[in-house]
């Protein structure tokens, strides 16, 4: 097995601090890069208590007046999909509605409504509401299959609450479907090529293992979906890395991979809830000309910085492409292995 790379460096800046009668202090942080894209990441050396993110009532109430996902607006407020996708023009799976984008992202943009209700707190997600919701957004992809052959690259999406760039309330994910990679996953496929080409063997499964072994960011196993924190996190409070073993595409998984995927995402939610309840999620399927290249998601928490509720996202990110993150991935995999590997019942 070839030897991952995390590299990483330490920096320092001073200043002269007015707490303490202007002496020297001096702050230390690390620059951090991605071992498969080069994302950079600056861990920085403190940690933030962020607020909890409430919505209150009037709010909420407020949203379901417009909502065009709720059960009294949906089948006048919604658009159908085209008949050679689905005759029937919507979809259902238990409570799950599938749907096409009025505003599409992408050239095939669909969308699944979770149920009827108009809003669910993280902690109120049950594992068959996540499982069905997942399960038809698989099925939508498949649909879009048969009907466009063109259709090259995919992945499933969930923007959560409005500190997630979620416009609706309601919850609801996102299927997308093009010719050609996003910029981010296009960086990935190039990784996995010129690490394959350079070390002769797969970078994820190398990348597993070497996580397992080094027992600093391996979170845990549920089922054969195994879940880690990013070394080089793309958000303000960490990543949280989900690997299917062996599942190119996302047509491929099954519904125990899903099951195992939708507990393991349960209890990340427990987690969250005491620090944020916005994320962002996305589920990308693998190159499908390359059999090595796995299923993967990244999940990202959001918030908005007290006490002004300011964006967690400033000009490193958005314009230098490079992310301020406050936690330390050691130390948030730390906290998410405790609840994580808990029973069922005692994580409740």
């Amino acid at each position: 097995m070839a030897k991952i790379e995390f590299r990483k460096l330490d920096k320092s800046s001073s200043f002269l601090d007015p707490n303490d009668d202007y002496s020297k202090k001096t702050i230390y942080f690390e620059v951090r890069k991605d071992p498969l894209t080069d994302q950079v990441s600056r861990i920085l050396p403190y940690r933030r208590k962020f607020a909890e993110l409430t919505i209150p009532s009037d709010k909420i109430e407020e949203s379901r007046k417009v909502c065009p996902f709720c059960p009294e607006k949906i089948s006048s407020s919604t658009p159908k999909l085209l008949p050679e996708i689905a005759p029937e023009g919507r979809v259902k799976m238990g409570k799950a509605t599938l749907i096409p984008n009025s505003f599409p992202y992408a050239q095939y943009n669909l969308l699944v409504i979770f149920s009827e209700e108009h809003f669910i707190y993280l902690d109120q997600f049950d594992l068959e509401l996540l499982i069905n919701a997942f399960l038809l957004a698989q099925d939508g992809l498949k649909r879009l299959r048969r009907c466009y052959k063109d259709i090259n690259f995919s992945s499933i999406n969930w923007n959560y609450l409005p500190p997630a760039g979620g416009a609706i309330y309601h919850p609801h994910l996102h299927i997308v479907a093009e010719d050609n990679p996003t910029l981010y996953h296009q960086k990935v496929i190039e990784g996995l090529k010129r690490y394959k080409e350079k070390e002769g063997t797969p970078f994820w499964e190398d990348f597993l293992k070497e996580e397992i072994e080094r027992k600093e960011r391996y979170i845990g196993q549920q089922g054969d979906v195994h879940f880690l924190t990013a070394f080089a996190p793309k958000g303000i409070f960490g990543e949280i890395i989900i690997l299917f073993p062996k599942r190119n595409l996302i047509e491929d998984m099954d519904h125990e991979d899903f099951k195992d995927f939708s507990k393991g995402l349960i209890k990340i939610f427990r987690y969250l809830k005491g620090h944020t309840v916005s994320f962002n999620l996305s589920l990308f399927s693998g190159n499908p000309d390359d059999n090595e290249s796995w299923v993967y998601g990244r999940l990202c928490p959001r918030m908005l910085v007290p006490p002004w509720n300011t964006s967690d996202i400033n000009f490193f990110e958005k314009l230098h492409q490079e992310v301020m993150c406050t936690v330390s991935p050691e130390e948030l995999c730390q906290d998410l292995r405790d609840l994580f590997n808990k029973s069922d019942s005692e994580s409740q």
